[in-house]
């Protein structure tokens, strides 16, 4: 069928079932189905639509039947499921993505099911086990073999898992025995949850939900804590839809368990903060990065003025050093960053989004892969030398899985010299690596909230960085928020976390996802004052100034004693041209506050804006004398007393202006204006020029944009010229002897 008129009636079957209009959403989804002559989903479609009449039947009779409102969303959710197979079958024919590739090839082997695979992969495991090998005395090489074999199953068996929909029963019960049972080895069973993981997210089934949730109540810390994030990622994808009794029961459960909303922060905070790392990416890449290049010039001369190479721990302690970064700027950004990546910041994307161009990187299960030392890139045969740096990469904490293999892969491409230097000085950390294990060993307590961070690092980058990423269905891309998933909404708001998650939006200057979270914690709770101060400056600062001012308002009225609130209502009223309610705001804050200059300054700006220049003046009088070192009042206090026609004063303060600053085009026009006014005409003349002259800012391909910007400003300050005594007549030819002056 097309793909076009599909899509269409897919999107209405959609429309309908969240309309509860499941007729037309069982009659679309038949005429698809014939369309396709996919006989056999059809009379799925058709045993729905019966349970769906004889619901209706039984409601028709008057029954009281209080679950009834469920049933009619979990017979939609069904339909939607059964059209997804539809959609599913119609593309995979002919499509080109990853996924469909995957598909056609994995269904032309059609032996090797799902429980299967896993079969066989649990019988390699027992028989390539290291213990095996040198019981057996079998040379490297082997086990090396051994190694790449069961890598490539692994492999297959992710493709598998990933593409194959709707799991089956067996393949339920063949997975479940894998993620809860002891026969394979830990990092397997995590790229097993991260496949149902990315299989789910295609397409929604119930029972890879399940199958998350098994991993979460499994005592192992990476396990659960992948099979939680897998559970988020899955239920906020397909919010829409009825998982069914078996998730629900299974969710209770996971409920209950120790440590389950600290879990659930953990994961809905991690991934929140993934829309700040691109940030945090360029500004290592365009500020700290070129900062340090700049001091390299430098650190070159410093370092040739010593015999041989300083200690790096006396370079952080030598003051000429510290001074040397702090007035370049450098250490205040390396402060930023260190604080960033304390906040859990995802520092490292800049540094590793470079190094995913390996081969390693092309396979989609890659990027879900733990990281262990039994990779066969690094260890047995030739590989043998790299084992005690795999030893260390897996004991590092600030590191995630794609990133340390990115590590790994670079340094065998690092010339042999220098990566036997490099190797011997790993190989001497072999006690501290041992010393940190026995700590952890003795402690017991693995940082779950370093794990999560970490998993969804790796989720990240698979999402942005893997060469056909614009084929799978981005989590990332619009953000989970939690609160919108009816199991989790409960959850959230008990933990107050959508405040957090609203604050974390806010303070890092997301306003569109904070007014999102702050619209919904404004309707589910009860709002003050605080929370609608925030709701006015998101709007703001997004350029919303009739909203900004309906929540200022609000927070206004909740607590009238707030400047904070008064001052940016004002301003967003001045912004709006509403000058005299302004000017009510700061006239309050003015008594407040009578010697702020800056409300001086305001109140003046209104005051120009309602044409009363005459109080105007006094005000800007009055902000020269409290801040008279910034000068920022002597432009509109020369301004207003030209138009009181205090031609001597203003003078005055623009020759002020002139000495004081690096005049600019506006204070050229100005003077011509108040030269004008004076009646020296020779003098507006030459002001008027400079002011064309300086809009062309040294370029004369600018002369003809210069010319209309000096016409147009000068029709504009017809009316201000009039009121200073300058007849309109006059206007034009002055326009016309400039030009000619030119």
């Amino acid at each position: 069928m097309d793909r076009n008129i599909f899509k269409e009636g897919k999107e209405k079957i959609e429309r309908y079932v969240a309309e509860h209009r499941l007729r037309d959403a069982f009659a679309m989804a038949r005429s698809l189905s014939e369309g396709m002559m996919n006989w056999e989903l059809s009379q799925e479609i058709a045993g729905t639509e019966e349970g769906y009449r004889y619901m209706l039947e039984y409601a028709a009779r008057g029954a009281e039947d209080p679950g009834r409102s469920r049933m009619v969303t979990e017979l939609g959710s069904k339909l939607l499921g059964v059209v997804d197979r539809l959609e599913r079958e119609n593309l995979k024919r002919d499509e080109s993505t990853l996924y469909f590739s995957t598909l056609r090839y994995e269904e032309l082997q059609r032996n090797d099911s799902v429980a299967a695979l896993l079969d066989r992969y649990v019988r390699l495991c027992g028989e390539g086990s290291l213990f095996n090998f040198v019981v057996s005395g079998v040379h490297s090489e082997k086990m090396h073999e051994a190694l790449t074999e069961r890598e490539a199953l692994e492999r297959r068996l992710f493709n598998r898992v990933w593409v194959t929909h709707p799991l089956s029963g067996e393949d339920c019960e063949a997975l479940a025995g894998i993620i809860t049972g002891d026969g394979v080895p830990g990092f397997f069973k995590e790229l097993m949850v991260w496949a149902v993981t990315l299989g789910g997210l295609h397409y929604f089934d119930a029972r890879r939900v399940e199958l998350a949730l098994d991993a979460y109540l499994t005592g192992d810390n990476r396990l659960s804590v992948a099979g939680l994030t897998g559970l988020v990622l899955m239920m906020h994808r397909w919010r829409k839809r009825q998982s069914g009794k078996r998730v629900a029961d299974k969710l209770s459960a996971a409920m209950e368990r120790d440590g389950w909303r600290e879990d659930l922060r953990t994961v809905t905070m991690e991934l929140v903060k993934t829309i700040d790392t691109d940030r945090i990416t360029r500004k290592i890449r365009d500020e700290v990065v070129p900062e340090m290049l700049k001091l390299r010039p430098e650190i070159d001369r410093k370092l040739n003025r010593t015999a041989e190479m300083p200690d790096p721990a006396e370079l952080e302690e030598n003051p000429e050093w510290q001074e040397m970064m702090e007035k370049s700027g450098l250490a205040e950004k390396l402060k930023e960053m260190s604080e960033i990546q304390e906040e859990g910041g995802d520092v490292m994307m800049g540094t590793f989004e470079h190094l995913k161009t390996f081969p390693f990187f092309s396979e989609p299960a890659n990027w879900f892969l733990p990281f262990h030392t039994d990779y066969s890139a690094f260890s047995g045969g030739s590989s043998g030398e790299m084992q005690p740096v795999a030893d260390l990469m897996a004991a590092a904490p600030f590191l995630c899985d794609s990133d340390k293999y990115s590590f790994m892969f670079s340094l065998q491409h690092v010339p042999s010299a220098q990566r036997e230097l490099m190797l011997q000085q790993f190989k001497a950390q072999g006690d501290q690596l041992a010393q940190l294990r026995a700590a952890q060993l003795t402690v017991g307590n693995v940082d779950r909230k370093n794990l999560i961070n970490k998993q969804v690092q790796n989720l990240y980058r698979f999402f942005r960085l893997f060469r056909r990423k614009g084929e799978f269905p981005n989590p990332f891309s619009s953000g989970v928020n939690l609160a919108d998933v009816e199991a989790f909404e409960g959850e959230i708001m008990a933990m107050d976390l959508l405040d957090v998650v609203g604050q974390f939006y806010f303070s890092h200057g997301y306003y569109s996802q904070a007014l999102d979270t702050f619209r919904r914690l404004e309707r589910e709770s009860q709002p003050g004052a605080e929370l609608y101060q925030k709701m006015g400056y998101a709007l703001q600062k997004s350029g919303d100034y009739d909203g900004a001012v309906d929540y200022y308002r609000k927070a206004e009225m909740l607590d009238s004693r707030s400047d904070w609130t008064l001052r940016r209502l004002a301003r967003c009223l001045m912004v709006l041209r509403r000058p005299d309610e302004a000017l009510e705001r700061l006239r309050v804050l003015e008594e407040r506050h009578p010697e702020h200059a800056p409300t001086a300054l305001n109140i003046g700006r209104c005051l120009v804006e309602l044409e009363r220049y005459d109080e105007a003046v006094g005000e800007y009088y009055k902000a020269e004398y409290l801040d008279e070192k910034s000068g920022k009042a002597l432009r509109p206090l020369a301004w207003c007393l030209l138009m009181e026609r205090d031609l001597k004063q203003s003078r005055k303060y623009y020759e002020k202006v002139m000495e004081r600053f690096d005049p600019g085009q506006e204070d050229y026009l100005n003077m011509g204006h108040l030269a004008l006014a004076e009646g020296n005409f020779r003098e507006a003349l030459n002001f008027y020029s400079l002011n064309v002259t300086a809009r062309m800012d040294g370029d004369a391909r600018k002369r003809r944009e210069a010319i209309d910007g000096f016409i147009a400003d000068m029709r504009s300050d017809a009316p201000f010229l009039k009121r200073v005594g300058v007849e309109e007549e006059l206007v034009p030819l002055l326009v016309d002897s400039v030009l000619y002056k030119l």
